[in-house]
């Protein structure tokens, strides 16, 4: 684990370092404190398009940006989500000054042209074409639906291809704008940390505007429910969940330990009664996707299309009245802390941790050790109920 270094003076977009001395490889990420939700009317999807661009944009040299980096002998890609856009590379160590000077101009100093829009137009509709036909995939698009009806939340992160086909250019420069004062940087590595500051200190994002927070807009409000999208496929998803805990809320610790117990450990609640009894579902999973005023859990599944009505059943029905053991909480605490733990080992997640709690969240002096220590502490008492009113989510079948 490194010791986060937060260094909040330095230009105008904030910082944050971890130091790992010694190590090969640092994940260096440029972000932007909005992400799909705050999109403008007739800009849905450009958040995602944005990201596509700017990795494929040149730089004032005429090289492709994603080109920069990878010749530079490591990786780059880019994340989009409903709060947050995030550019990075992973490279290694004595590069990292440069990537983050390259990431750094691709993000403030984008070259956002005609040419460049319509390629990567074309290759996000692909994309969501794709997505849109595979049941595993498009369910999360049906759950958050049902989870945030009429809120922006509960849009696709990606848009849908009619809206990205709306897009413009002028637009998409507005947006980019509008946000650019929202702009942070993490960086995890072995790199030496003054390399990094006098990049900082003199590259792009120092003639940023002053930092700026992001309205995220009106709170949601939770929906529920139940929908299904049809899909000829062979194979059907299905997603139940339910509200949980925001960034900044005092109870949120105890999910990722509520996640173990309903489907992240062999012997969890469904993934004992689903996979290992029934075997109605191979693939499983849980995940808490909390947000800045709001937040959701769920479970996902795979299963037969014929099997959709008992996985929903049973699942129901498990969620309804749960039981745990104290041994059986303080188990799922401990194994929840240490998948962190091992998680965080790969720099990119503790750059994508960092991000998400001390930037995007706005609490600035979280740690990952405070994390794991509040998670480790959660006991029966803290897991009293599941929250509802579930949403229940399939995709497949004909």
């Amino acid at each position: 684990m490194s010791r986060p270094v937060h260094v909040a003076e330095r230009g105008a977009a904030p910082a944050w370092l971890a130091h790992r001395p010694g190590a090969a490889v640092t994940t260096v990420s440029v972000w932007l404190r909005a992400g799909s939700r705050h999109e403008r009317p007739g800009t849905e999807g450009g958040t995602h398009l944005l990201e596509h661009i700017l990795m494929q944009t040149t730089s004032a040299g005429g090289e492709r940006v994603v080109d920069l980096l990878e010749d530079l002998g490591g990786e780059a890609n880019a994340i989009t989500s409903r709060e947050h856009l995030v550019l990075y590379a992973r490279v290694p160590s004595q590069e990292a000054a440069t990537a983050l000077d390259v990431l750094a101009r691709a993000l403030a100093e984008p070259v956002l042209s005609a040419g460049v829009l319509e390629a990567e137009r074309t290759v996000v509709q692909e994309e969501l074409r794709l997505a849109a036909a595979d049941p595993l995939d498009v369910v999360h698009d049906v759950f958050f639906g049902l989870a945030y009806p009429g809120h922006p939340l509960g849009r696709p992160v990606g848009g849908t291809i009619e809206e990205v086909d709306r897009l413009e250019l002028d637009a998409l420069r507005d947006h980019h704008r509008r946000f650019l004062g929202s702009a942070g940087v993490v960086v995890c590595g072995g790199a030496d940390p003054d390399d990094l500051l006098r990049v900082l200190d003199k590259g792009p994002l120092a003639a940023l505007p002053p930092w700026q927070d992001t309205d995220p807009g009106e709170p949601p409000a939770w929906g529920g429910g139940r929908d299904a999208l049809r899909l000829n496929a062979d194979t059907a998803g299905v997603v139940l969940g339910g509200p949980a805990a925001a960034y900044r809320d005092p109870p949120r610790h105890r999910w990722p330990v509520l996640m173990e117990l309903l489907a992240g450990a062999s012997s969890a609640l469904l993934t004992e009664e689903l996979r290992n009894r029934r075997g109605l579902c191979y693939e499983l999973w849980p995940v808490m996707a909390p947000y800045r005023d709001a937040g959701a859990w769920r479970v996902f599944l795979a299963t037969a299309p014929e099997h959709v009505g008992e996985v929903v059943a049973r699942a129901t029905d498990l969620l309804a009245e749960p039981r745990w053991t104290e041994a059986e909480v303080t188990r799922a605490a401990r194994r929840a802390a240490g998948l962190l733990r091992l998680e965080a080992e790969q720099s990119l997640e503790e750059v994508l941790l960092y991000g998400k709690h001390a930037l995007v969240a706005g609490t600035p002096h979280w740690t990952l050790a405070g994390e794991l220590a509040a998670i480790e502490a959660v006991r029966g008492p803290d897991l009293a109920e599941i929250p509802g009113p579930l949403a229940v989510a399939t995709a497949g079948g004909a």
